[in-house]
């Protein structure tokens, strides 16, 4: 990072409840300009302060956050532990499991496929594929489409997975798809007629990353890993936990503040990423910044702004772009995602018409209780700049 990173070290309360946290701050303005110190600025103060704080109250061990401005990235501030029985300190590269952000990313993969030509995103999905096909029912299968799978609009089941162990066998996408997971052992079929409701369905995008394996031929965490996160620049995102990601990686919390082993996923695409809070950060200022020249061939900036635009129907429960979800906290409508899996809990907010972001990453399963009061102190700022509900 070319830019230059002050380095803050603060430590809180006594043992056994020590958090150490390792605060940067970074300057996103051009050299010529000069860096705003983070003692100037009062939002990095107040997530300073609450985030320590709510780390302790919530029994989460650890926060990262990126706050993006003007399109590109403030500043990375970290709190706290990323294992605490090793006294292991959150840094910008500590790895964590992101949730169902893992939907947003994985949506840059089968944009990627319509861009070349493999797949059309309004054909029907099921003759795309030979391993498995959607069951039969009274709702019609060739009106399920890429759009209207990545929109949540397909009229799918399964809203998510619980995933299993580090260290088990893990199932076929087509067992999975087959429902013979242990947290629902629900089939992936159709349960509205496609188009005419919007529904979370994780199972949708399981669908989808079987037909990106089918179409490629090759798995879906070798595709993203060599089309999407190296020509980005993302060096420590994979959809994998690979021996050096697991030497980097945060350790999982449970809600009483109790380690617990990392989940692994079939579902790869809906649940199943690892990142850092500096690969997500750069991933969020692409998406309120397309450059062409960043994005490397990986995607053409029309199609992030398509991917950006609600897909119709919506509802009172929720609406759909391609991957990116359109949130209404605090009566403020941001784009974006949230995820939350057994020990992990993460949040990505971008605001388009003031080119803002936010992003938050928790090695605790209470991580919603630390990263909302956080998305409040931003929101605020937000306002000031003429961002407004819409």
């Amino acid at each position: 990072m070319r830019n230059n990173i002050r380095l803050k070290t603060f430590f809180i309360g006594t043992l056994p409840n020590v958090f150490l946290g390792m605060i940067f701050s970074c300057s996103a303005t051009r050299p010529s300009q000069d860096a705003v110190l983070y003692q100037a600025d009062p939002l990095y103060m107040e997530i300073e302060a609450s985030g320590r704080e709510l780390t302790i109250k919530n029994h989460v061990p650890g926060v990262a956050v990126a706050v993006l401005r003007d399109g590109k990235m403030a500043w990375i501030q970290t709190i706290g532990y990323a294992d605490l029985a090793g006294r292991k300190p959150v840094t910008p590269e500590t790895i964590f499991n992101i949730g169902s952000i893992s939907k947003l990313v994985s949506a840059w993969g089968f944009m990627q496929l319509t861009e070349k030509g493999l797949v059309k995103l309004d054909d029907p999905v099921d003759p795309y594929l030979t391993r498995w096909h959607l069951p039969k029912s009274e709702f019609d299968p060739s009106k399920v489409t890429l759009r209207r799978i990545l929109s949540h609009t397909a009229g799918l089941s399964v809203h998510g997975y619980g995933g299993s162990e580090q260290g088990t066998a893990l199932l076929s996408l087509e067992e999975s798809l087959n429902g013979k997971t242990k947290r629902n052992g629900e089939t992936v079929h159709l349960i509205n007629d496609p188009g005419t409701k919007w529904e979370y369905s994780g199972g949708g995008y399981t669908l989808a990353q079987l037909l990106l394996e089918e179409k490629t031929h090759q798995s879906f965490a070798t595709y993203m890993k060599q089309n999407i996160f190296r020509p980005l620049g993302m060096k420590h995102t994979s959809y994998e936990w690979t021996a050096d990601m697991m030497a980097t990686s945060a350790t999982a919390y449970d809600e009483q503040g109790k380690p617990i082993k990392n989940r692994i996923f079939t579902e790869k695409a809906a649940a199943g990423l690892q990142t850092t809070i500096k690969d997500l950060a750069h991933f969020a200022e692409l998406s309120i910044t397309p450059d062409s020249h960043q994005l490397n061939k990986v995607l053409k900036p029309n199609t992030i702004t398509l991917m950006e635009t609600p897909v119709l129907p919506s509802s009172d429960e929720g609406g759909s772009g391609l991957g990116y979800r359109f949130m209404n906290y605090e009566g403020f409508r941001t784009i974006g995602h949230t995820g939350e899996n057994a020990g992990w809990s993460a949040a990505l907010f971008l605001d388009l018409p003031t080119k803002s972001g936010l992003v938050i990453l928790c090695n605790g399963s209470n991580g919603d209780r630390v990263w909302f009061p956080i998305y409040q102190s931003w929101l605020k700022t937000v306002k000031t700049k003429g961002g407004s509900s819409r």
